[in-house]
């Protein structure tokens, strides 16, 4: 064990409760009887890096397995973005969107005029304004890493609605703003 962990933590969940695992920790699930289990991992700011890095390396994995097609096989590129997509549910184009959809949303929220008392106020409304310049911040930095990545630069952007680079740089602008929220 570490010298900086905590001991662990056990419990024994009980039907019809619930238990949050926050993201990053690990945890070990053990059965003591015949269960249906019902999961669910989200991905927010806290892991939205780790999400890029698993894509990487399921890239990395497929172009390896292919790699004796390469010189043979027209848009071989393309062809490897597909098998990630069947393998690992999303592709690197999909995942631009995702980000996409999920920094409009962010950066539509903290657009709103926010009155003196509102910040205070949002608590149990859903997401503040402090979270979502924090998914804001996490999302540039993880699109900062997709736009320089090659693989990337090899998707056709030119029908995205918004191009990888002006969002990024509209996220960079929001960063700065919102650094004292």
């Amino acid at each position: 064990m570490r010298k900086h962990c905590s001991p662990p933590l056990e419990l024994t969940q009980e039907a019809g409760e619930m238990v949050f695992v926050p993201s990053g920790w690990h945890h070990q699930v053990h059965d003591l009887e015949d269960t249906i289990s019902i999961n669910h991992s989200g991905v927010n700011g806290c892991n939205l890096a780790h999400m890029w890095h698993f894509l990487q390396q399921e890239l990395r994995a497929v172009q390896q397995e292919v790699s004796q097609w390469r010189d043979s096989m027209p848009d071989w590129d393309h062809h490897c973005q597909v098998i990630m997509r069947s393998c690992s549910g999303i592709s690197f184009e999909e995942f631009y969107h995702f980000l996409k959809i999920i920094a409009e949303r962010r950066l539509l929220l903290l657009a709103k005029e926010l009155g003196p008392g509102d910040m205070e106020g949002s608590a149990g409304r859903g997401l503040g304004p402090q979270q979502a310049a924090f998914d804001v911040s996490r999302i540039a930095e993880v699109l900062a890493s997709v736009v320089a990545h090659p693989d990337f630069r090899r998707v056709d952007t030119s029908v995205f609605s918004l191009q990888p680079g002006e969002l990024l740089q509209q996220l960079e602008e929001v960063v700065a703003a919102t650094a004292s929220l």
